[in-house]
């Protein structure tokens, strides 16, 4: 019989050690976009579980960066896979106050120790929080309640691109899971943990205007600006083409069948949705988020509705020209905008790309180069009533009586490709703890306890009750 007081008690011991582990991790860097030590941190990753106790450990191979591959066989009757991400974004954002990459631990109010650094919420540490659990786990003298297939990808910022030839490869051992677990840390910033059931889908483009293919504008290089009395501007041109796709909002999406298969809220839903209408905090997101109001001044559940089930288009980022300080009169001869999609049930993200582009015709935009930098995925949900689902709200509870429970997150994950054929597995996604600002300057994980959330200690534990609950259904 599976003791979690015990392996609760060996995580008290071992602690310090697991906040050096993480730290290490951190130390690291993983950056998919720009290929910076993606490979050094697989392999350090790999290190890892051959420490706990993993068989079968290697660095599976895929056309782009590798997935961390290992097993640990308890000889139980559930098998779990944890899949989880080792890449981050890149730390190139002005306003860090740390060396993103150094493992900075400091005292943040009213949080207590708190390490700020990037990975340290995306993913990085509650994957690494998950490995020391079962570390305490082995440490304290016990099998695991479940056995664990663990998968870690690489390119999970990329749009997990290669996800699906690893799934592919490794079928036969993958179909051996009964269910997939993300950890994560789903306490805000008040203590409250909020467990969502789903994730959206998403696709990433970029759209370039560039004066040689469009036959106006300069062909080869920016042009003195003084020339716009007389020579066409991409960047002009861009700035219409994106105008076309939404309102004057910028909320409503104008490209026709955009909305054709948007599902509307399930049963289900509605009736979390009511539930939360008591009890959803929208000025902790706003202080979270730091911006004073939602789309078309909607409050309360209307605003949360409107981030569950609205797919949405969005532009990351645009460029052209001269960026730098002071003057320089310039005409470009380029512009470039990154753009994603983010679906929701019955969409298609097969059907997003050709619909921007047909849209992009029907105005006579033919010159508009579309490049698909994440084909992506599909969006995925789970029911509330699931019996996974509850294993998951009772570890939940047991560590905090303020619990929610919302449809979705607005955010996009890869849980689609495990949970459609040929795996067909339920998912979860959770845990103790608080991590914020991801994609952001000054992104952290509190690792101290005594504050409004748990630190690294509490979300350890969380996901040792997880497990144990997992092995009960």
């Amino acid at each position: 019989m599976f003791d979690k007081r015990a392996a609760y008690g060996q995580v008290e011991h071992d602690i310090d050690e697991h906040i050096d582990s993480l730290v290490s991790f951190i130390r690291q860097p993983s950056v998919s976009p720009q290929d910076l030590g993606v490979r050094d941190a697989a392999e350090l990753l790999r290190k890892t579980l051959d420490r706990i106790g993993f068989k079968s450990t290697r660095l599976a191979e895929t056309s782009g960066n590798p997935v961390v591959y290992g097993e640990l066989d308890a000889g139980a009757d559930k098998t779990v896979l944890a899949y989880s991400m080792y890449d981050t974004m890149p730390a190139d954002e002005p306003g860090w106050t740390v060396d993103p990459f150094a493992g900075t631990i400091k005292e943040v109010k009213p949080f207590g120790a708190t390490l700020v650094a990037r990975g340290a919420a995306n993913t990085k540490g509650p994957l690494m929080g998950f490995l020391n659990s079962l570390d305490s786990i082995v440490k304290s003298g016990q099998e695991p309640p479940v056995n664990v297939i663990f998968a870690a990808e690489g390119e999970e910022e990329l749009g997990s691109r290669h996800l699906p030839q690893f799934i592919k490869a490794y079928e036969k051992e993958l179909k051996k899971a009964d269910v997939l677990f993300f950890p994560f840390a789903n306490q805000n910033t008040r203590g409250k943990v909020v467990l969502d059931l789903g994730v959206k889908g998403i696709t990433y483009f970029e759209l370039e205007i560039d004066g040689k293919d469009w036959g106006r504008g300069p062909t080869e290089f920016g042009i003195h600006g003084s020339n716009k009395a007389w020579v066409d501007s991409p960047v002009w041109r861009m700035i219409k083409v994106l105008s076309t796709m939404v309102d004057n909002t910028g909320n409503q999406v104008l490209i026709d069948g955009f909305y054709d298969d948007v599902a509307v809220p399930s049963e289900e839903d509605k009736v979390l949705v009511r539930k939360l209408k008591d009890t959803f905090d929208e000025e902790e997101v706003k202080e979270t988020l730091k911006v004073e109001r939602f789309v078309n001044d909607l409050r309360g559940v209307d605003a949360l509705g409107k981030y569950l089930f609205s797919p949405s288009l969005n532009v990351n980022g645009i460029w052209a020209g001269y960026t730098g300080p002071g003057t320089k009169t310039l005409l470009p001869n380029k512009i470039t905008a990154k753009v994603d999609i983010r679906f929701v049930p019955n969409m298609k993200v097969e059907d997003g790309i050709p619909m921007v582009r047909r849209h992009l015709d029907k105005l006579g935009y033919p010159e508009v180069k579309i490049r698909t930098l994440e084909g992506g995925y599909s969006w995925a949900r789970m029911s509330a009533n699931h019996a996974y689902t509850k294993a998951l709200l009772s570890s939940m509870e047991e560590f905090s009586s303020n619990v929610e429970v919302w449809p979705t997150l607005a955010g996009s994950a890869p849980f689609s490709l495990f949970a459609s054929p040929p795996l067909g597995l339920p998912f979860m996604c959770g845990g103790m703890g608080l991590g914020e600002l991801a994609h952001s300057p000054n992104e952290y994980l509190v690792i101290g306890e005594g504050g409004p959330t748990g630190g690294l200690l509490t979300m350890e534990k969380s996901f040792i009750s997880i497990l144990d609950n997992i092995s009960r259904v």
